[in-house]
């Protein structure tokens, strides 16, 4: 009897999975579909230059012979072969874990790379917080390791987390040469960033312990910073990172207190482009 209830038990929990996954990726196809939508609808009720109605076969972004400008959209394009996900302030970081890894399903629909855009310092910590939650399960579940590529988007308050499958095993953020940096709400992004390119150039790894929605904001930010110092570099070389989940006490605190790092480390140009 105990037997078949372990199996039930191991059914259900298979079960539960496969229906995470299926969640995932029927939002991730209703985001996209969407956002195709969208575009639609503004290509038929854009004015020419004339007034009249936009052809819908004339190229978006193109630029009429009278001068007039067509209107692009900010939204994203949906990237090929993966998903997208705008982060909202009702978004959860448990929510685009699941998106997350239902990528890593092996008949998953629409795999990786997963584009996760957040703006400013709430929702990016969402989509962080959601990537370390994702990261540690595909790593359990599956001994798949995740890496987050951040960049900007418009501007420096925007961000697009890219995460994708790495192909070799990161460095062990745990070992004696990893440099911890502590981030706070004060701290530069541009200075961090710099610190954190110079130790990848010499093929250090960095831990940017970071606590608190805003600390975790500048932390993404010098990490995309830091891949922009890296682009023209002539080692041929860019950063790439994965948030965790740490514990650290606090003086005054008898608890111990939750906090998130990212761990920076090394890649090849071509390994996370």
């Amino acid at each position: 009897m105990a037997e078949h209830l372990q199996v039930a038990d191991a059914d259900t929990a298979a079960l539960q999975a496969r229906l995470d996954a299926l969640e995932s990726e029927t939002h991730s196809l209703r985001e996209v579909l969407t956002e195709r939508l969208k575009r639609d609808s503004l290509d038929e009720a854009l004015p020419t230059g004339r007034g009249q109605r936009r052809s819908r076969d004339k190229p978006r972004g193109s630029r009429s012979s009278r001068g007039s400008f067509e209107r692009r959209s900010r939204s994203p394009e949906p990237p090929s072969g993966g998903r997208f996900r705008w982060v909202r302030g009702d978004d959860d970081a448990k929510s685009l874990a699941r998106l997350v890894v239902g990528a890593a399903m092996p008949d998953a629909v629409v795999g990786f790379p997963v584009d996760l855009h957040a703006k400013y310092e709430a929702n990016v910590n969402t989509a962080l917080k959601g990537v370390a939650i994702a990261a540690r399960r595909c790593l359990e579940d599956r001994d798949l390791h995740l890496a987050c590529a951040p960049r900007f988007r418009d501007n420096r308050n925007e961000l697009t987390a890219s995460v994708y499958p790495l192909l070799e095993r990161p460095p062990d953020p745990d070992a004696p040469d990893v440099e911890v940096l502590t981030v706070a709400r004060a701290t530069d992004y541009r200075v961090l960033a710099g610190a954190v390119a110079k130790r990848a150039r010499d093929g250090q790894t960095s831990r940017l312990r970071a606590i608190g929605a805003a600390a975790v904001f500048t932390a993404a930010r010098a990490v995309a910073t830091a891949r922009e110092y890296l682009a023209d570099d002539a080692t041929r070389s860019s950063v790439a990172c994965v948030p965790r989940f740490a514990t650290v006490q606090f003086d005054g605190r008898a608890e111990e207190t939750t906090i998130l790092e990212v761990v920076v480390f090394r890649v090849a140009v071509d390994s996370d482009d």
